[in-house]
């Protein structure tokens, strides 16, 4: 998929959708700013907020092993102290009722340093010029439709249009996501010495100026 220049968000929702994102849009900050969803006619994304928990949380809990998911107390957490770099991907009208359903997220925070430990990930650092991806994910029933995908790379220009203090991304994956990541963008670093949950895991990195200057060029095309 294609990032294309950015644009207001089309509206695609129900009378009582229309006003509940009214109001969560008008409590962002300077970050919160309006692209192009990348399917216009179903998915379109916005800043996740407390309302949008319960529902994250047992996205959460169903996507990863026990020993591997962020409790529900992590996930206020990056809500509540780094809530401009938590994304939440939807999907227009087809929840309950015809209310707009969480399909996929991504949340990360700040920290200072180029390189991911244990201590750097546990917080968030407001003053930090690296971003770590705590969480890509999307809805079991969701999955195989690119989804995830489509949505970390809406994350990617939301964070490096609107926060020019980001000078790079990281994040950790197992071996078998390292080509999702890099189909992304993100460039392998090695073997990460941070231990959660029995696997290895995989440091990866973007350069937030690379991915800058792609956006340039796919506006300017």
């Amino acid at each position: 998929a294609v990032l294309r220049a950015a644009t207001p968000i089309r509206a695609h929702r129900t009378a009582e959708a229309s006003s509940h994102r009214r109001a969560h849009l008008k409590t962002r900050s300077a970050m919160d700013r309006e692209f192009t969803p990348l399917e216009p006619e179903t998915l379109f994304y916005r800043p996740a907020t407390g309302d949008d928990l319960t529902v994250i949380a047992e996205i959460e809990s169903n996507s990863y092993p026990p020993d591997e998911a962020a409790s529900p107390e992590n996930l206020r957490y990056r809500v509540d102290n780094a809530g401009d770099y938590f994304l939440v991907g939807c999907s227009a009208g087809s929840g309950p009722g015809g209310a707009d359903e969480i399909v996929s997220y991504v949340c990360g925070t700040l920290i200072k340093g180029e390189t991911l430990t244990h201590e750097s990930m546990s917080t968030h650092d407001a003053d930090g010029d690296t971003l770590c991806i705590h969480s890509v994910v999307t809805e079991g029933g969701h999955r195989r439709k690119q989804i995830g995908t489509k949505t970390l790379k809406a994350y990617m220009r939301w964070i490096t249009t609107a926060t020019p203090q980001v000078e790079r991304v990281l994040l950790l994956c197992k071996r078998n996501l390292i080509g999702f990541y890099e189909g992304a963008g993100f460039k392998m670093v090695g073997e990460s010495d941070v231990v959660h949950g029995k696997d290895q895991w995989y440091e990866m990195e973007q350069s937030a100026a690379r991915f800058r200057a792609l956006v340039a060029s796919t506006e300017q095309d």
